[in-house]
């Protein structure tokens, strides 16, 4: 196998230049236009390479020597910044008020860009087709189900695809792993509770649905306290809660919204109806009643234990240090999607400087992808395909 480091290496100003470009032009979810076009921009002219655009709606998905035999293999790249207004004094800060990438995308895309440009050098390495997906609307849009849904793990089938997310935790060169659950389902809850009007000095003459709404709240929790087990994790958050037009009226409704996180399919399903029977059955023990709806958003992303080893085998080949085991978290990702239909690995790329002991975290308006971080982003990914076909989770 050729050298990785003399066909990165020359490379490497023009990333950080294209990442310090996708850094001071973020754009939001489904609105990725400029972004794609850079990308494209990367990739027109590259051997053996196909492109197709538009794909749920400004996605891209690049797909590098079709007519090879071996089974396809993917590598995913979210594009869409968040509404937060950077603080960042660097000289590649956002140029769009509100607007900025506070979780890292522009370091993602750049990170595939790199794998692109140096894959397509490797022609005679790839047995197999390659296919580079740059997704939109990763936060909050479903970006990912989107492009799952318009076949772009088909024509050619992919048999494993794998993702990197910048990890503030982590310090440079570090990667980390992790096999089964490791982002948790993200769901909308709401909650309706109806009662009975009355003046406020009177509460006995009505059904008092703040009073009944306050107690749903703290009955809420005690399904992650006593109806779950205690090592596996459920968060239910009533971040909102709204109700009443003057401080002397009961109102004859209040609604309620949150968050509900778990890391496991079956108990995702528990606290559904938990969460249903809770509301409704303490609504009702005070007069009143209750309506749940639950919108279904992330699902867990469930890491395939066998992607996972493979991605443990390449990063310790890289650099000889075996990677972290990292906990799970409760934020969300859509690479679950992916995750749901296919031998799936998403992992974790440190990008806290050495000797630091603290970087701001993600979603954070002085968040940014450390440039430093790209070289070992750009490896991985090239890694994780030119082995694939002798290594990969498919030859386990």
């Amino acid at each position: 196998m050729r050298q990785l480091q003399p066909l990165i290496d020359p490379i490497l100003p023009e990333l950080v230049e294209l990442r310090h470009e996708l850094h001071r032009h973020p754009e939001l979810a489904y609105e990725e236009i400029e972004t794609a076009a850079r990308i494209v921009a990367q990739l027109q002219g590259l051997p053996d390479m196909e492109l197709r655009t538009g794909v749920a709606g400004t996605g891209v998905v690049a797909t590098l020597g079709r007519q090879r035999r071996g089974p396809c293999v993917a590598l995913r790249a979210d594009m869409d910044a968040l509404p937060i207004q950077e603080q960042g004094e660097h000289a590649h800060r956002s140029t769009m008020p509100g607007k900025m990438h506070a979780c890292g995308h522009d370091g993602h895309v750049t990170c595939l860009v790199g794998a692109a440009r140096v894959l397509a050098q490797l022609g005679d390495e790839l047995a197999g087709p390659v296919k580079l997906l740059f997704q939109p609307a990763e936060e909050g849009g479903a970006g990912g189900k989107k492009m799952c849904d318009e076949g772009v793990l088909d024509d050619p089938p992919v048999q494993a695809i794998f993702g990197l997310h910048g990890w503030p935790d982590l310090t440079q060169g570090e990667i980390g792993v992790r096999t089964g659950g490791s982002l948790a389902s993200a769901d909308r809850l709401r909650i309706t509770v109806s009662g009975v009007g009355a003046h406020a000095a009177y509460p006995h003459q009505g059904v008092d649905t703040v009073l009944v709404a306050a107690h749903i709240i703290v009955a809420l929790q005690s399904i992650a306290s006593r109806n779950t087990d205690p090592l596996d994790s459920v968060v239910v958050t009533v971040s909102q809660i709204n109700g009443g037009t003057a401080d002397n009226i009961i109102p004859t409704e209040v609604e309620l919204s949150g968050t509900v996180r778990t890391l496991n399919s079956a108990i995702r399903r528990l606290t559904f109806e938990r969460i249903e029977r809770v509301a409704t059955e303490t609504a009702r023990a005070f007069g009143g009643s209750a309506i749940v709806a639950i919108d279904d958003g992330y699902p867990v992303l469930e890491n395939d234990p066998a992607a996972t080893d493979y991605v443990r085998r390449v990063a310790t080949i890289i650099d000889g240090t075996v990677p972290l085991d990292i906990p799970p978290v409760m934020g969300a990702e859509d690479f679950a999607f992916y995750a749901q239909r296919v031998p799936a690995s998403f992992f974790a790329l440190g990008i806290r400087p050495p000797g630091r002991d603290s970087y701001p975290v993600l979603h954070q308006p002085d968040f940014d992808f450390h440039d430093d971080s790209i070289a070992l982003g750009v490896t991985m990914h090239v890694e994780l395909v030119r082995r694939f076909w002798r290594d990969g989770p498919h030859a386990e």
